[in-house]
């Protein structure tokens, strides 16, 4: 017998597709509410609307009293895919990279002074850039019905399809950019282990392991091999300064006297300071990690963009009073393998470390940005709310009267490529098998790897490139552009950020200045 009801409820935000109005129809065994708590198996067909019923294969149907309780408190189902602490991790990895390696170099003109207040001051900036990047993701995802968002995505709702285009081609261009700078640095510190081994082997070797891992493995494996290296970068720091205390007491104190506050020493550390500090790259990934919600996105980006701000300035202190004051090398990486030969080993555990965890930030982010900017730039790309487009999970649906009341089941819609995704497959989009994202991210590791292999100085241009970018267009210019037009359409909550459209204004002019003079 076919019992049918129309959709009651959606107790789960769609992942790839908004809310559509449809039919669903549980047919199988009949089972009432008061004598059966088990779990009973009924073919599901759904209907929306103009097409005809798609069937898919058996469906779990639980039957359980209606409600709410049950409904929002289903952990399994809301939170799949979800690590605060994940994203914490993954901001701190991401942020400590390929700039912190490179700002000892830049830092040791002005001196330890100078240079500590230029880094706290880069922070608030970046922090305050980062928030508001935070608060549109949530506002695209809310409004639009989905549970990722790329900067791509971003831009181009906010901005128009034009400028959005720009802005995706130069963001796609920051972040391999950044993958190429982590890729490099991380074969400049193997390469002394491995000197007989072909140069191209010794850059491969890592990338080939990140690309395993991100395209083979749930994200749940990514995380605990993040964690692992954050852990190691966390004890490598801690050895580093309690090294740096004991050996270069002296030079640490002495390097305190050395000041230099003229421009041409203080203006070329801040691209880099936001840099280094920065994690806009990840963050649209990061507001889909961390949790449902735009607080537990705040928290994470506080409690994870602290956490490098602390080791930022120990790194500078101590790797300035090793190296000493009268060091000069034109490469960031020969300044650090420089240092006391007591200490090197924990800056060089600390350096792959860094670059190893942002590796892994820049590789899960970039696939989908350079997705959607492909789509953007040669016009393919479509909205997410087209009638058209059938594809994704829409919800579980509960029936709240006749004879099958309090039956639950997963509903997905059945597209063009005949898919079907029922029972234990159905799972967040990060855990499913996509072989056109796990190609691109071979490719992007496989063509970063050339392009580290054959040009020894890309760790410096590639960040000399990232900074100038990052700091004066889209990690400053573009955040504060997109918050105010939102703000104009009065789409957006109430900032975090105090001051409103005048805190805007003055992040807008800083980056602009900064741009100008760099």
């Amino acid at each position: 017998m076919l019992l049918s009801q129309t959709l009651f409820r959606y107790n789960y935000k769609p992942l790839t597709c908004p809310k559509i109005e449809a039919t669903v129809y549980f047919a199988g065994l009949r089972t009432h509410l008061r004598t059966s708590y088990r779990t009973v198996i009924a073919p599901l067909f759904i209907n929306n609307g103009s097409n005809p019923p798609l069937t898919t294969n058996f469906a779990p149907c639980k039957a359980i009293p209606e409600n709410d309780a049950n409904i929002v408190n289903n952990k399994d189902e809301i939170s799949d895919g979800k690590s605060f602490w994940g994203a914490v991790s993954l901001i701190i990895g991401t942020a400590v990279g390929p700039g912190m390696l490179g700002l000892p170099a830049l830092t040791i003109k002005s001196g330890p002074f100078p240079s500590t207040i230029i880094i706290l001051a880069s922070w608030v900036y970046v922090i305050s850039s980062i928030m508001i990047v935070a608060e549109l993701c949530f506002d695209f995802m809310e409004e639009h019905k989905v549970e990722e968002v790329s900067f791509t995505s971003l831009s181009t709702n906010t901005l128009g399809t034009g400028f959005g285009a720009f802005v995706a081609v130069v963001y796609s261009s920051l972040s391999f950019s950044l993958l190429v700078a982590c890729v490099a640095g991380i074969g400049s510190i193997l390469s002394p282990w491995f000197s007989k081994v072909n140069v191209l082997v010794v850059h491969a070797m890592f990338p080939l392991l990140v690309g395993t891992l991100i395209a083979f493995f749930p994200f749940s494996t990514i995380d605990v091999a993040n964690r692992l290296l954050c852990f190691l970068m966390l004890f490598s720091i801690t050895g580093l300064v309690a090294v740096g205390i004991f050996l270069a007491r002296a030079n640490i104190v002495n390097s305190v006297a050395v000041a230099s506050w003229r421009l041409s020493s203080i203006l070329p550390i801040i691209p880099v300071a936001v840099l280094t500090l920065g994690f806009h790259v990840i963050t649209p990934f990061m507001c889909k990690v961390a949790g449902n919600t735009l607080h537990e996105a705040r928290k994470a980006i506080l409690i994870g963009g602290s956490v490098p701000l602390v080791m930022v300035l120990s790194w500078n202190l101590i790797v300035l009073g090793l190296a000493g004051s009268n060091s000069t090398f034109s490469d960031p990486i020969s300044l650090l393998l420089s240092v006391n030969p007591s200490a090197l080993s924990a800056v060089q555990g600390f350096a792959f470390s860094a670059l190893a965890t942002s590796l892994i930030g820049y590789s899960v982010s970039l696939p989908k940005q350079l997705l959607d900017t492909l789509e953007l730039v040669s016009g393919s790309a479509k909205v997410c709310n087209e009638h058209s487009n059938t594809n994704g999970r829409v919800g579980l649906a509960f029936y709240s009267a006749g004879s099958c009341v309090g039956n639950s089941g997963k509903v997905w819609f059945k597209g063009s490529r005949n898919e079907n995704i029922v029972g234990p497959k159905m799972r967040s989009n990060e855990r499913t098998y996509d072989p056109v994202k796990v190609l691109i991210t071979l490719s992007l590791l496989g063509f970063s790897v050339l392009i580290a292999s054959f040009f020894r100085s890309t760790f410096s241009a590639a960040l000399d490139f990232a900074g100038v970018y990052a700091n004066c267009f889209l990690f400053g210019i573009i955040p504060p552009v997109m918050a105010y037009m939102q703000q104009s359409k009065k789409k957006i909550r109430q900032s975090i950020i105090p001051g409103g459209n005048g805190t805007l204004l003055l992040l807008f002019i800083i980056s602009v200045v900064l741009g100008i003079w760099h």
